[in-house]
This record gives C-alpha cells, structure tokens and sequence, in this order.
C-alpha cells in the first residue's frame, strides 16, 4: 500500500474482490438458469420467494466479514498486530455461534415465511425445501461470505478468488448432478451450493492458520473477546442491514406481484433480481477492494490517498452498472435466455419487466459504495444511516405506484426510489468530505504542478 501507485494498488486488491463476489453471484445465477431450465416458472417462483430468508444468512456473513475486515485493517494500519490477530480469531466465534442460531431460525419459519407470500402447493413445498438445508448450514452459508473477505483483507485476494471460483464451479457440476440427473428440484440446488461452498470455506480457513498468513493467529489469541467482537459487529452493521435490506425488497415485490399478477411475475422478477444482483456483487467487489485502503489510508492520516481510491470506486462501481443497464436495454432477449427455453409467456413478462425495472441499476453501486465508504473510516452511524433510508424511502413508493399504476408500478417503485436517494446521498457525500478535508478533485495547485 505504501510502495505501489493508488490505481494499481486499488486494482491489486478491487480485481480479485471483484472476481471473488462475481463468482460468488455465479452460486445463485446457475441455480437460477438450472431451475429455470428443468423446473420451469414455478421453481423460479419458489427460489424467489425462498430467498429473502435464505438472504438472512448473508446478511449476517457479510456483516462479519467486513465488519472484521475493516477492523483488521484499521489495526493494521495503526501498527496493532496482536489487537488485529485477536480480531480475527473473533470471526470463528462468530461464524458458529451466529451459524448455528440464524440457520435453526431459517428452518423454523420456513413454512410460515412462504404462506406469507401467498406460495401454497408445489412452489411452498419447493422453497421449504431449499430453506431447511440452507439452514441446517448456517455456518457454512456464512464462512463462505465472510472468509473470503477476510483473507482478502489479509494480504491473499488471489487466494480467495481461487477459492470462491473453485466452488463456483463444483457448483455447475453439483447442480447438473443434482437438478437435472437425479431431478432433485429445488433440494438438489441447496445441497449442491453447500458442497461447494464448503470446499470454498476449507481453502480460505487453511490460509488462515498457515505459514504464508503474516496475521497467523497464536494460541493467546484464540480466546472470546466480547469487546473485539461487538466492535466488529458495529462496523459491519450497515453491510448486514444492506442484505436485509434486499430481502425485504424482494418479499414485498414477491406479494404486490402476486397481487397484481400471478406467479409468472414473481418468476419474471426473479430473473431481474438475478441480474441486478449480479451487478450489486460487482459493486460490492469494488466495495470490498476499496475498503481495506479507505481504512488503512484513513488511519495512516493520509487523505489524498483516501481521494483517489474513492475515486476510483465510483469510477468502477457506477461506470459498470451504466454498461451494464445499456446491455440489458438492448439486448433484453439474451439475458432471459439464460434462464427461459420455451416458456414464451415468461419471456414476454420478463422483459417488460427488466425494461421497466433496471434502467437506473448502477445507482444501487453508488448508494453501496458510499456507505462502504464511510464504514471503512470508521463512521458506522453515517453508512446506517444510508442503508437505513435506502430501506424507508422504497416502502411509500411501493405502496403508492402500485396503487396508481397496477403491474408497471411494481416494476418502478426500486428506480424511482433511487433516483431520489441518491440526490440525498450526493450532498451528504460531498458534506462530510469536506468535514474530513477530503476533496473529489485535486486542488488547482496540484493540477499546475
């Protein structure tokens, strides 16, 4: 960090937390296209409505792994060893206790969870299905959030896109097995995306207590340290708050589709989730490899270096999501293939949908890594804050739209929202870096020298 130039040290670490949070979204699209592809329109529907309690354990992974990630670096940078070694023992704690007790929560409002959103019938029995394994999981579901990003913020990004893209790929292998030889449905895709994750969780452990870790934890360091652990916790609130947010985004489209369409709808908005969940992993990768040199830039009181790398980030992140709204604006076809094969009644549904649905997508990259931004120099209340509205400012929206506009309002309540949001978000940036003396652009001295 202090020898290398800003852009390539941001690339050093952005590219592999990028490629690392893709190919985590890899788990979840080739569920997708296998299940569209065998299953049809109602094992879509089923996965879709199964997911926002799945995403409960990602939620909470994350908050582990980049709460723990910040702190990590911030020690790092402040030249505590032994306070980052202790911090990255808590992650075990952490992983099983939270593992264990999220995942039974899972499995026991399982079947409530999906009458919720009015699934009865095959698709209810689908989604319980898929729910009880991931939940019995618990804390492989949330090792293979957090420990990538751990050992990314350990020195290793290789290593963990090695991991995260070994299990990506045991995972089109587990679910061609399970899904479409054995016709296991829904059950077949839990088990397979376990398994992979699992090899993918034994890798990044394995890093951990090698030689090759320079933060390798010592036995003094393996105790429970209550303190360590909720400062962790604390940091990384606002990235859990984040996924919960995404869960309660999707269950509420999954009913006011269900109300104003019909199962179709719910696939059909499940393939757009899909997509733009793909697109939030990309930011959240730029996120990811932005944050360790926010924080350790931060807490070495250099704020030029914390300039370039946020300018860079929203760059990437927010760069990316424009091309990647263009695609789909244009090719809408090519991206519902993916999933559909002859249901022409889902094709048509779903590219109304994307059209109406995804044409501001690259503003969730900008309202992500702002609060990422602000999490990694510490300040968890303002990057709360943001997911915190990103959350309220949806629900008048979604009770408005859909009112007044029936189908189509479902589909635009999200853009609209953002739209909003993110002009709040812009000032509220651009405020606080001048409380912290940080500029966007470089003074005009710099520029003439």
């Amino acid at each position: 960090m202090l020898q290398q130039s800003i852009t390539r040290t941001f690339w050093h670490y952005s590219i592999p937390a990028i490629a690392a949070l893709l190919i985590s979204g890899l788990y979840q699209i080739v569920d997708g296209a296998f299940i569209g592809h065998a299953m049809g329109a109602e094992g879509l529907s089923a996965i879709n409505m199964a997911w926002p309690l799945s995403g409960v354990l990602l939620a909470v992974g994350m908050m582990i792994g980049m709460g723990s990630g910040a702190r990590c670096s911030l020690a790092q940078g402040e030249e505590k060893i032994d306070k980052a070694r202790r911090i990255l023992m808590q992650v075990f704690w952490l992983l099983i206790a939270m593992g264990i007790s999220v995942g039974l929560c899972i499995v026991y409002f399982a079947p409530m969870f999906m009458r919720l959103q009015d699934a009865s019938g095959i698709i209810e029995n689908y989604g319980i299905d898929y729910l009880t394994i991931i939940g019995i999981s618990g804390p492989i579901v949330l090792g293979s959030i957090a420990m990538p990003l751990l050992v990314r913020n350990l020195g290793a990004p290789r290593l963990a896109t090695i991991a995260m893209l070994t299990g990506a790929l045991l995972n089109v292998l587990m679910d061609y097995v399970f899904i479409i030889r054995l016709g296991w449905g829904l059950k077949g895709a839990a088990i397979g995306t376990i398994i992979s994750e699992s090899v993918a969780v034994i890798i990044c452990i394995g890093f951990v207590f090698s030689r090759y870790n320079k933060l390798r934890p010592q036995r003094e360091h393996i105790a429970f340290n209550l303190r360590l652990s909720l400062e962790s916790l604390t940091t990384g609130f606002s990235s859990m708050l984040m996924y919960l947010y995404l869960s309660v985004v999707v269950m509420m489209h999954n009913l006011l589709f269900m109300k104003h369409g019909g199962p179709i709808e719910v696939a059909a908005y499940g393939i757009a989730s899909y997509l733009i969940g793909f697109y939030y992993l990309l930011a959240e990768g730029v996120c990811g490899g932005m944050q360790p040199l926010v924080s350790y830039y931060y807490g070495a009181r250099q704020p030029e270096k914390v300039r370039q790398v946020l300018k860079l980030g929203l760059m990437t992140a927010v760069g990316g999501g424009i091309a990647l709204a263009v695609a789909i604006l244009i090719l809408p076809s090519l991206f519902t293939s993916i999933f559909i094969s002859d249901d022409s009644a889902l094709h048509v549904a779903t590219i109304h949908g994307l059209r109406l649905h995804l044409f501001v997508m690259y503003l969730d990259g900008f309202i992500v890594l702002a609060a990422t931004f602000f999490q990694a120099l510490g300040h968890a209340r303002y990057a709360t804050f943001i997911t915190l509205s990103n959350m309220l400012i949806l629900f008048p929206f979604l009770g408005f739209f859909p009112w007044v506009f029936g189908l189509d309002g479902v589909w635009l309540a999200m853009p609209l929202s953002n739209i909003c949001l993110s002009i709040v978000v812009v000032l509220m940036l651009k405020r606080q870096l001048r409380r912290l003396g940080i500029r966007l652009t470089p003074k005009k001295e710099s520029l003439a020298s």
